[in-house]
């Protein structure tokens, strides 16, 4: 039997109890896929494909262990580097808009940016500060994380912010062209000034990238800063 075909039988057996929902589907797949590198680095350190199968799958927990799998990180490592990635997102994102400030538009964006970066970066020194003074037993605290939950919403957050990006420039093409193309006119953009008007108007979406990026931060740390005891 073809090894594809038992990885693919042995993940439709765990999940034989389960809802057909997406996020089931989705975790399949990553499941699929983890399984399937492991055994792969087990044949390349020299393991026949029987073994190097068997071994993998003795690493895999029972159903309720796989739909339940939470990962135990240090929790003031963790959550000052998500904290120090959030400020950084949100000042570079603050220091592109300065340029738009030449338009009322681009003045309100670069302001709102200023006060999110003043925010997260005043709840990164609060936080640094509160846990400064603590025992060195604090250093090894935990915090629960739902690694299948934020491994889902790490992907279903960029298709949601696709989404949304395209929504909005829908919208822009619509209100700014909309009339040129149902009655077949010409699209002009009258000197510079209202070519930087439009420009600003459909990359002022983009700066909410910052929320996916946060998110996917949240997922990739998650290695970095797991405890060896996790459940």
């Amino acid at each position: 039997m073809r090894l594809e075909v038992r990885i693919t039988r042995h993940i439709n057996r765990l999940f034989a109890h389960a809802q057909d929902t997406l996020d089931n589907q989705e975790l399949k797949e990553e499941i699929h896929s983890n399984l399937a590198a492991r055994i792969g680095d087990y044949i390349s350190q020299g393991m026949s494909e029987e073994k190097a199968f068997q071994t993998a799958i003795q690493h895999m927990a029972g159903m309720d262990q796989v739909m339940s799998d939470q990962r135990r990180v240090q929790r003031v490592p963790y959550w000052t580097s998500l904290l120090q990635f959030a400020l950084i997102y949100c000042l570079i994102a603050w220091i592109i808009t300065i340029p738009m400030r030449v338009l009322m538009q681009g003045s309100a964006i670069n302001n709102l940016l200023m006060i999110l970066s003043l925010i997260v970066g005043g709840t990164y020194v609060l936080y640094m500060l509160i846990n400064r003074g603590n025992d060195p037993a604090s250093s090894v605290k935990t915090t629960v994380i739902r690694f299948p939950t934020l491994m889902q919403w790490n992907r279903r957050i960029w298709w949601l912010w696709s989404a949304f990006i395209l929504v909005l420039w829908g919208t822009q093409a619509a209100l700014r062209f909309g009339s040129n193309i149902w009655f077949n006119r010409p699209i002009q953009v009258e000197g510079p000034y209202q070519f930087a008007v439009i420009v600003i108007a459909f990359a002022i979406p983009l700066l909410s990238v910052i929320i996916p990026l946060v998110v996917h931060q949240a997922y990739r740390i998650v290695s970095e800063y797991e405890v060896s005891d996790a459940i």
